[in-house]
Order: structure tokens, then sequence, then C-alpha cells
């Protein structure tokens, strides 16, 4: 989570985002996508299930809930967001004839976005896990 923040020295993503292509904005969106939106929710399933059936024990269905809109949210927005960017970025350099610099200036404003939807993302994750570490042993 750390690398998202905005601050030095800990701003490690957006001085990459900026510098990097649009290609590899609109690779990163669609691998993104893959790797959490089917990977991740699949071993987050995982997790879930194990918890349920395995150990027994309840999950508060509210918090649950708004994790997984957050992480949804969160991954979905950000990856989306470098995808368009990546597009718009591919089309102006490779179409358009346009200068790297003038590419970065395009693809700039959707630094601050993704960010946040980064840590929209880490924030749902976090309440997913407080909901599964506080989750209750099943009363008969």
């Amino acid at each position: 989570m750390v690398i998202v923040l905005p601050f030095a020295p800990l701003s490690y993503l957006p001085p990459i985002m900026i510098g990097g292509g649009p290609g590899t904005w609109f690779l990163l969106g669609y691998v993104l996508y893959l790797a959490i939106g089917v990977g991740g929710f699949a071993g987050f399933s995982a997790f879930l299930l194990m918890i349920e059936l395995h150990e027994g024990r309840v999950l508060d269905g509210r918090i649950m809930l708004s994790g997984l809109i957050l992480l949804y949210l969160g991954v979905t927005v950000g990856s989306i967001l470098l995808g368009v960017a990546g597009a718009i970025g591919g089309y102006d350099f490779i179409i358009q004839h346009d200068t790297s610099n003038t590419v970065q200036g395009l693809l700039s404003p959707y630094v601050s976005p993704i960010t946040v939807a980064s840590f929209v993302a880490v924030a749902g994750a976090g309440v997913s896990m407080y909901g599964m570490i506080t989750a209750k042993a099943k009363r008969t």
C-alpha cells in the first residue's frame, strides 16, 4: 500500500505510471483485472469457504459486504481507468503521432484517480480481513 502514497519517498507508483507508455498502462490494467479480479476473488472465496465450513465460524454479513463492495469498486475502477488511459494515450501516440511529452501530459491526470482507486481496494481488503479475523464461532 505504501507505494501508492503520493508523498516522497514513498511515491513509487505515480512516477512509473507517468513515465510508462500507454501500452504499459493498458496492459497493466488488463493484467491487474485478471490477476486480482479473477484470481484474487477466487482466493478470497476459498478463504471464506475455509472459515465457514472447515472452521465453523460465522462471518458478519455487513462487514463482509462493505469490504467486498470497496474491494470490487477499487479494483474495477482502477483497472478501467488504466485501460482507458492506455487506449487514449496509445491513440494519441500511434495514430496522432504526438510526442511522448504530450502523451505523458495526457496520462498524468489519471494518476490521482487510479491512486484513490488503489486506496479504496486496499481499504476493502482490510475491511474484509477484519471481518474474517473477527468471525465468531457458530452457536448450536
